[in-house]
């Protein structure tokens, strides 16, 4: 997927807009998704979507008679970043079929889709519709407009396949499935008096009984009996829901089952969909965080389990609810401001409830015999249906769910040595499928060691991922702050990691000399502790625990080491990613296997015992969404280093005026009169200190305002002498239009200004802003905007 398109639905303008050109690559029809109903029957009306990008076409039609005649569409909305147009097929013989493609105009641009991609000439097929063999419906059960179903399955391997369910009294004659000759080895068939809810089986060769490998729910007490739902009844209030651009997120790493039910007044074991947001909403809000990043939420066996033992691809675990509690859960949030993507898991299967093992009584989704991950077994993705199964399901979460991203789950794995060469097209594969379709949405890789070929573009030979976890930086943050506790924190290699470095050659992120493919540090995912670094089961526990051993480990040296390692992530160029109960110190340790009082719950009391702490990264959190010189691939730069003393200044900018220097302390010492560098001129002022006593630190900093003097330090012009407090992240602010250094912008500092001009006698301050030796309204220009008026 191509990341920059998330920035904004404002730059995705001028990829599009009518300049007689069709934009194929925002073009699609999803027909499983874009028809309405989703399954016509008995020759009805149905109306049809297809989207194209923002601006795009200036006129949609289709036909169901190769032309002879069209049907306008018309525009109906938006979705994303995507332009939304909508026909209606008029009623035709209930015993008849046809089919239908689009054409899409721009200007004196003519172009059309098919169900084999765009072309410049009419496709010389179209989406077929048979009211009799009734092909067109999906894979799985899908409601019909008469109060039926249709089933539909690909059964390679079987002779004979049935449906039985409520709906028939689980008879195993009632309903035989029918196989198309030439078309495949699908069964499909047609039932009456479905209703959503009932349950259902299908049986192959006449003893075989298997749950729906694409059911939308199971009931795991009916050993997986599949679900009927119907995907379109839940009502969604999240129309004008945008998520944040990519250069803005900050991501919370959350395990449904785990992060309620303890001091929070919840009842339910495991915490559920609609307790995320009916218990804690308002902390989410209130945190600031803009992506919640869900454990794995696709069913596994048992009750308890961190989520990475899927059983399906398609159905959400139903110990946290049912479809639509998903739904409303994700719609909270989105209402919030807030997005959710999900950790996808496509590499494996797992060894137990595993009811896709010899589905049809063949090994049709492994194979024969079973590749083997440490986890359980790889589907065969040598196989197209097997292909798409995972990436029809990963497109029904953005579509019924409303998801904004995925995180991958393992993707080394997923090639050579550790997975199948064909795990390689399975993501190529799917990101293409993704990004074709909702070039808005977000997808990244957990790819563990770095790799630059997951983000490379697929047409470069790479996977196509949006961006992914940098793995070198984990260690780099780690290893710098338990070697702060014997004052050998290595902040050489901290630097190097910061600044993109992925192996020992010197490869950074920006130009990889491996692979001569230029890529954006934004594409890297910057955590030293989510899930796995928590898990027991990982050989992890909470960092806290390791940096103060004794209960309730929460010594100044848990308190403020953990600060600097969220603070070098929410400070540095990527996007950061912290896991949930960070914010409160929690010092239980991630996981749910062994099912106990609290089942490693989040302690819904911290937030109060360490409020002081949380306000600090609510801070770090304002600051990293707020300012522009904090984005993901905005400017940085690392020219102080000081391995001795364990120190660090990093600035930031945006080149239009938001300047930064980030100063990080592994020392044990507080350091007086620190000699250090500054990019520009003037008065800086302190608006973040991790030991600030509002944070619970020793209250040792800067008061407020600095002022640098023309003393050449660290290869700039400008220099301070600052307090660096022990074990502290500090953030400086270039505040060049606070004249009088009174800690404000304002009116006054306008008044002082303009007695400069043109060097007037009253003048009293060093006006020169922009260091070109006059002072006139290019010095005012520089800095204006940033001045705040009365009662601003």
């Amino acid at each position: 997927m191509n990341a920059s398109l998330f920035l904004a639905i404002a730059l995705m303008a001028p990829a599009a807009g009518h300049d007689n050109t069709v934009e194929w690559d925002g073009i699609s029809h999803l027909a499983f998704h874009d028809r309405d109903p989703i399954c016509p029957i008995n020759g009805e009306s149905f109306d049809v979507k297809l989207q194209t990008f923002d601006f795009d076409a200036t006129s949609v039609r289709v036909t169901i008679d190769d032309g002879a005649n069209w049907i306008n569409a018309s525009y109906t909305g938006d979705r994303g970043t995507h332009d939304l147009w909508t026909a209606t097929i008029p009623a035709t013989s209930p015993t008849g079929g046809f089919e239908y493609y689009f054409e899409i105009t721009d200007g004196t641009d003519v172009d059309y889709l098919g169900p084999d991609g765009m072309s410049d000439t009419p496709p010389a097929d179209g989406w077929g519709i048979n009211f009799v063999l009734l092909f067109h419906a999906p894979l799985g059960a899908t409601l019909t407009s008469d109060g039926g179903a249709v089933f539909r399955l690909w059964g390679l391997g079987t002779n004979t396949a049935k449906v039985a369910g409520e709906f028939n009294g689980w008879s195993s004659s009632s309903d035989p499935m029918a196989k198309i000759p030439g078309l495949g080895e699908y069964f499909t068939r047609k039932v009456a008096n479905v209703d959503e809810g009932d349950e259902y089986k299908f049986i192959f060769d006449g003893s075989n009984w298997k749950p729906d490998a694409r059911s939308r729910q199971f009931n795991p007490g009916a050993s997986y009996n599949s679900v009927v739902r119907d995907p379109g009844t839940y009502v969604w209030g999240d129309d004008d829901y945008t998520p944040p651009p990519i250069d803005q997120m900050v991501i919370y790493q959350m395990h449904v089952g785990t992060f309620s039910g303890r001091n929070d007044g919840g009842v339910n074991r495991p915490g559920t969909y609609r307790d995320v947001v009916d218990l804690h909403l308002n902390h989410l809000i209130d945190l600031g965080v803009n992506v919640i990043q869900l454990n794995p939420i696709t069913e596994f066996p048992w009750d308890w389990s961190g989520g990475y033992n899927p059983i399906t691809a398609f159905a959400p675990e139903s110990v946290y609810g049912d479809p639509d509690d998903l739904k409303y859960m994700v719609d909270q949030l989105h209402q919030a401001g807030i997005a959710v993507t999900m950790d996808y898991v496509p590499n494996h299967i797992s060894g137990s409830d595993n009811f896709l093992w010899d589905y049809t009584g063949s090994q049709i989704y492994f194979d024969s015999p079973a590749f083997e991950t440490p986890w359980g077994s790889q589907p065969d993705f040598d196989r197209p249906e097997v292909r798409s199964y995972f990436v029809d399901a990963a497109l029904a979460w953005f579509e019924e769910y409303h998801l904004d991203g995925f995180r991958v789950d393992g993707t080394d794995f997923m090639h050579p040595p550790n997975g199948q060469g064909s795990g390689w097209a399975q993501m190529q594969e799917l990101n293409d499928a993704l990004s074709k379709r909702r070039s808005d949405k977000f997808v990244y890789a957990e790819q563990l060691p770095d790799n630059t070929y997951h983000t490379r573009p697929i047409a470069d030979g790479g996977a196509g991922f949006d961006a992914q976890y940098h793995d070198r930086h984990k260690y780099a943050v780690r290893d710098a702050i338990f070697g702060a506790a014997s004052s050998n924190a290595n902040m050489s290699e901290l630097r190097a990691t910061m600044l993109g470095r992925l192996n020992d050659s010197g490869n950074n992120f920006i130009t990889s000399s491996v692979d001569g493919v230029s890529q954006d540090i934004g594409k890297l995912i910057r955590y030293f502790e989510l899930h796995d670094e928590a898990w027991p089961t990982s050989g992890g526990q909470r960092i806290v625990k390791t940096i103060d051993p004794s209960f309730p480990h929460d010594d100044q040296f848990a308190r403020s080491r953990t600060l600097i390692g969220h603070g070098v992530n929410m400070f540095s160029p990527g996007t950061p990613v912290f896991l949930m109960g960070a914010e409160f110190l929690e010092d239980t340790d991630f996981g749910a296997d062994a099912p106990g009082e609290y089942e490693a719950r989040l302690d819904w009391n911290k937030p109060g015992i360490y409020g002081n702490y949380m306000q600090a990264f609510k801070d770090m959190i304002a600051l990293r969404t707020s300012h522009p010189a904090l984005r993901s691939t905005a400017g940085y730069q690392i020219n102080h280093l000081n391995d001795s003393d364990d120190i660090i200044g990093m600035h930031r900018w945006n080149g239009e005026g938001d300047v930064l220097l980030i100063v990080i302390s592994l020392n044990n010492s507080d350091e007086f009169n620190y000699h250090i560098g500054f990019q520009q001129p003037g008065a800086w002022r302190e608006i973040f200190n991790s030991q600030a006593s509002v944070y619970g630190g020793t209250g040792l900093g800067n008061g407020g305002m600095i002022t640098t003097t023309s003393v050449i330090k660290d290869g700039y012009a400008n220099s301070a002498f600052i307090t660096v407090p022990k074990m502290s992240v500090t953030v400086f602010q270039w505040t060049p239009e606070d004249v009088n250094f009174d800690g404000t912008s304002d009116l006054f500092d306008m008044a002082l200004f303009q007695r400069c001009v043109g060097g007037g006698p009253d003048c009293t301050i060093n006006a020169d802003l922009n260091s070109d030796s006059n002072v006139n309204v290019d010095d005012w220009a520089y800095i204006g905007p940033r001045v705040e008026g009365p009662g601003q």
